[in-house]
């Protein structure tokens, strides 16, 4: 009986621990963000495979180049203030802007960044830590199944 409740008390701790890690905290935040969203190498290919028209196989594989394209072209870079002010630096397509907007982190540890005119994200979108990353989740779960938005230090 007491290595159960040794054993129990154990996972506990663990899940504790586990759970920890994805906590976000203020002093985690100093430093340069950059904005990075991955695609997954098969978001086009199922719908390129049912396809029976040549060329909508073809339009469907342009469209996921031209996609990729697109967000080489796009750069987000974001510094959180101690203030909880947001500067954010966008620079799409030979536009730069800088914007400024707020951030808070809740009692669960997930950050929220509001809207600014270059930047939205959905009322319920917050970002945790998945080891040094921050990755946007909704409903426990990261934000898209076919794209991984995440934030990566790079100062």
């Amino acid at each position: 009986m007491n290595k159960l409740i040794i054993l129990v008390g154990l996972l506990i701790g663990v899940q504790s621990v586990n759970a920890q890690s994805w906590r976000v905290k203020e002093r985690d935040l100093e430093g340069v963000w950059k904005m990075k969203i991955s695609l997954s190498d098969d978001v086009f290919e199922e719908e390129i495979r049912e396809e029976d028209n040549a060329f909508a196989r073809l339009i469907l594989r342009a469209t996921g180049n031209l996609v990729e394209g697109i967000l080489d072209d796009i750069d987000i870079e974001i510094i959180f203030r101690e203030n909880h002010e947001c500067k954010i630096y966008v620079s799409a397509f030979g536009v730069e802007e800088v914007e400024y907007t707020e951030w808070h982190i809740n009692s669960r540890g997930e950050l929220y960044i509001d809207d600014s005119d270059s930047f939205q994200m959905g009322d319920d979108e917050y970002w945790v830590f998945e080891d040094d990353v921050l990755v946007a989740y909704e409903d426990g779960r990261p934000l898209d199944d076919d794209a991984a938005v995440y934030l990566v230090r790079i100062d």
